[in-house]
């Protein structure tokens, strides 16, 4: 079916000129279009100025199924969450509120929260369940303009667990239309009963886990959390190492609570992002401008947690492919708007709108292997997108705390909530 949308106010098409990313300055032209029309089925045919549409429509013999009139209307690239974990079980607003009320990390960690707390809810918690729950997130983050997702396991620490997480995964991806990459994130903690013997948990992850899931063919990617009191550098690059061996990608937390140089280590190991990098060295984005690694920022962990903000001016004027993502887990980042995550990347990081977008769409779909099919509107790209009940994209962002999508499309078809 051929759908013609026409009259739009604002169509941003985040047009790359024939690259998968941007970086520098390129990040501020996000291709828009006033008054404008696109033609889709399943892929873009034609993109733009609506005063030349019914000429090509003649030309073409083209005759639109469907025709929208999108007066008053914003239209964006859908978003890329390329950083989520939204596949889990339990619930830790009792701890958040203790947080507000004084108490530290490491007390609500020593009486069995944190981490440990969605570990023990995850690992008792069956597959369906976890299905349940990854797609009720899922499904509300489409709602807000989210076509794309990498989801990662990481909150059982075994390998049943993790498995039964990748296959909770695998099961979104099967339900729904959208891109879903998936990441095996064994090494996001260490577990309770490894406590006092961490070496021999990484040789868990290495002999048997990472193993497994290669078998399985269950990652996309592989992920390890390098960073003050988690996991070394040289842990990390084992853990890397591994999956690299078995055909899995790379992509790391970095630098999140303190510089251990984990910036670098994603560089040397060609890791497709390093992600969070509020303490990110000099050096270590040196090292992440030469090998192309993509620093995805996590504005909304930052706020969550109380913690100063990557400093995306140094990581952009730098040159750095640069993304942005929700991070939704339920400890230190419970939402999936990414409507709200780019208002906070223009107001605490200090980035312009357009390069909000653009890191939200193009850049986060380089990031997870997608942008040559996804990630901006451009001719024989996925018809992925989102319309706007506003005429501005800079509305988005100015008025924050709202959800302004009136519609999804995926792949060129309206989504609809009610199939769910």
């Amino acid at each position: 079916m051929i759908t013609l949308i026409r009259n739009i106010s604002s169509l941003a098409t985040v047009n790359t000129n024939g690259k998968n990313y941007k970086i520098g300055s390129e990040m501020q032209d996000i291709g828009e279009i006033k008054n404008a029309s696109i033609l889709f089925d399943d892929k873009i045919l034609w993109i733009g100025q609506d005063s030349e549409v019914d000429n090509y429509i003649r030309t073409n013999k083209i005759s639109p199924d469907n025709i929208i009139n999108a007066n008053g209307k914003t239209i964006l690239p859908g978003f890329v969450d390329s950083h989520t974990h939204i596949v889990f079980s339990g619930n830790r607003s009792n701890e958040f509120g203790k947080r507000l009320r004084g108490a530290t990390y490491k007390e609500i960690a020593d009486e069995g929260g944190g981490i440990l707390n969605t570990v023990k809810a995850t690992r008792e918690a069956s597959l369906e369940t976890l299905y349940n729950n990854g797609m009720k997130l899922a499904l509300n983050a489409i709602k807000h303009g989210t076509t794309s997702f990498e989801i990662k396991s990481g909150y059982s620490l075994n390998l049943d667990g993790e498995i039964k997480q990748l296959k909770a995964i695998k099961k979104m991806k099967d339900t729904l239309s959208c891109e879903i990459k998936s990441t095996f994130l064994g090494a996001h903690d260490f577990p309770p009963e490894y406590r006092d013997d961490r070496e021999a948990y990484i040789d868990l992850l290495c002999n048997e886990m990472i193993p497994e899931v290669a078998k399985l063919q269950l990652a996309d990617y592989c992920d390890a959390f390098v960073d003050v009191g988690y996991y070394t550098y040289e842990q990390g690059r084992r853990i890397l190492e591994q999956a690299k061996n078995y055909g899995i990608g790379l992509r790391l937390h970095a630098d999140e609570l303190g510089d251990v140089s984990a910036g670098k280590l994603a560089a040397e190991m060609k890791c497709s992002s390093a992600d969070h990098l509020l303490f990110v060295s000099d050096e270590s984005i040196k090292a992440m401008k030469e090998s192309g690694t993509v620093a995805c920022l996590l504005p909304g962990t930052a706020y969550f947690i109380r913690m100063p903000y990557a400093n995306a001016r140094k990581i952009i004027d730098n040159g750095l492919i640069t993304a942005l993502a929700t991070d939704t887990n339920p400890g230190s980042c419970f939402t999936e708007n990414m409507q709200l995550i780019l208002s906070l990347a223009v107001i605490n990081m200090k980035m312009t709108a357009e390069e909000a977008i653009s890191a939200a769409t193009i850049n986060g779909a380089y990031s997870i292997d997608i942008s040559h099919k996804t990630g901006s509107l451009e001719i024989g790209k996925n018809a992925d997108f989102a319309i706007y009940n506003c005429d501005s994209y800079i509305d988005i962002m100015y008025h924050f705390g709202i959800n302004h999508v009136e519609e999804t499309w995926i792949n060129g078809k309206k989504f609809e909530f009610n199939n769910f």
